[in-house]
């Protein structure tokens, strides 16, 4: 099973990944399938992304830039663009996209998967969104809050965690706690947490990644479980986005 089939991402989508622990590799392996499958992807963020990620897409388009005429000449060229902002040679980022150039990207290539990373984590497998976050445009389709496994029986910290106080907020454990299914699911199912911003009519599926780290794979299944409690959540999917086959298990109601 692919990653798009999981997800049950359709040809002409509107994605946006919020969360940590695997965000940028889901959106570049999502638009390699769209493209494997004979459609065409746009990959952009409303944040801010890692510079040297550019090289993961065949064509790239400056946002200052982007005209209908850019975009859709990348399109039709190589099936897959990312449209970004400059580079910022201090943090090693690129700049995101406007709400109004997102828009006049769903505009321009309706039929066309747009696949937005839509907040940041600073490398960590688990985080709590900020007051300014996620961006998610109204035109949003899907939601995929994504955590990394490997954050389950780590400590609630700085050094785990994006955010730990705000994840302390939501969840009702102190930071310094050890971080269960039951925190972790209780963190995504949250209102101000992983559901934070989903446009109405949106759908949600939750990633859990890097399960492969586990050397038991019950206590993603038990956040699973947790999280499918949720009537917003439609499924969970386990993943090693990084392996050759990212989807380990779909647990739906």
């Amino acid at each position: 099973m692919t990653l798009s089939e999981a997800l049950g991402v359709k040809r002409d989508e509107v994605v946006a990944l919020v969360g940590g622990g695997g965000k940028s590799s889901a959106m570049f392996r999502l638009a390699r399938e769209a493209v494997e499958h004979g459609g065409a992807a746009i990959t952009t963020t409303t944040t801010k992304i890692f510079a040297a990620q550019i090289a993961l897409a065949p064509a790239h388009v400056k946002a200052a830039e982007a005209t209908r005429e850019r975009v859709t000449a990348a399109l039709a060229a190589h099936r897959h663009v990312l449209v970004i902002g400059p580079p910022n040679a201090e943090t090693g980022k690129a700049d995101g996209v406007s709400l109004e150039l997102f828009h006049r990207l769903r505009t321009w290539c309706p039929d066309a998967c747009i696949l937005n990373e839509a907040d940041g984590s600073r490398m960590r497998p688990f985080k709590a969104p900020a007051e300014h976050e996620p961006v998610i445009p109204p035109e949003t389709t899907l939601v995929v809050p994504v955590v990394g496994a490997d954050v389950l029986g780590k400590t609630l910290d700085a050094a785990h965690v994006h955010r730990p106080e705000l994840v302390s907020a939501l969840s009702g454990a102190p930071v310094g706690a050890t971080i269960t299914p039951e925190l972790v699911a209780r963190v995504l199912s949250h209102r101000h947490g992983g559901l934070k911003g989903v446009p109405d009519g949106a759908r949600v599926v939750v990633v859990i990644n890097k399960v492969e780290a586990l050397s038991d794979r019950a206590p993603a299944q038990e956040t699973a479980r947790r999280l499918l409690r949720e009537p917003a959540i439609q499924s969970v999917v386990l993943t090693t986005l990084r392996g050759e086959s990212p989807v380990l298990e779909v647990c739906s109601r």
